[in-house]
């Protein structure tokens, strides 16, 4: 979230779009150093100049990172510029170890909820009626501001078991886009629905639940309207 990043999801394959992949890489890679990563994930093979392919040791899954907009690369095989990440050859750390046992069980509709949180970071509605903008920004440039500058910028949580998960958050994105990008037409997870509680909102899907707690979106003046 502290970059503009292009989501581009496949089957058993997450990949990630963004000008400056030697930025990213090194949030969600393990390294020697220690520092934020995603426990379990490892560095397969960088190629060409700007492209990471790394490994999920617990899910076999594959996670890429790239600079390259079209989201595909083909370049050869070259040594990684940053050696202190660690290689497919490395087991799970204990510590890695403990953060996975920490992670609940979840059902198969509580993940494919989850999913689309990620997958969805930076997507737009055509007629601008919603836009996620990575987290961090609106890039439909509504009126209102959602943090006064007391709240911290970026607190978000996410927790939750088996098929019922809440998440809280400040800043952007507001709560009905959120909701939208996983309930739109074409865009949205096929099943998902939503409704509106308040200040909150809840995504079902099967028996999942995903509640969305943040800012609402500020009331739009229509033509004919008066303040």
């Amino acid at each position: 979230m502290a970059y503009d990043i292009t989501v581009s999801p496949r089957y058993n394959r997450l990949v990630l779009i963004t000008d400056v992949p030697h930025n990213v890489a090194p949030y969600l890679l393990p390294s020697c150093d220690g520092g934020s990563s995603l426990p379990g994930l490892r560095l397969e093979e960088f190629r060409g100049r700007r492209t990471y392919v790394a490994r999920h040791l617990p899910t076999g899954a594959e996670l890429v990172i790239t600079g390259n907009p079209s989201g595909i690369w083909g370049a050869a095989r070259r040594p990684s510029p940053r050696f202190d990440f660690y290689s497919v050859d490395e087991p799970l750390t204990t510590w890695e170890r403990a953060q996975l046992d920490e992670v609940p069980v979840m059902g198969s509709d509580a993940e494919r909820l989850l999913a689309g949180l990620p997958s969805r970071i930076a997507t737009r509605d055509p007629r601008g009626r919603w836009a996620i903008g990575n987290w961090f920004s609106d890039p439909l440039r509504r009126a209102g501001r959602l943090n006064d500058g007391s709240e911290e910028r970026y607190g978000k949580q996410l927790w939750g078991s088996a098929d019922r998960w809440r998440f809280r958050w400040n800043g952007f994105p507001y709560v009905d886009d959120v909701a939208a990008s996983l309930t739109a037409p074409r865009i949205g997870i096929s099943g998902a629905a939503m409704r509106l509680v308040g200040d909150s909102a809840e995504v079902r899907l099967g028996s999942a639940t995903l509640g969305l707690q943040g800012r609402r979106e500020p009331v739009r003046w229509t033509e004919g309207q008066s303040s």
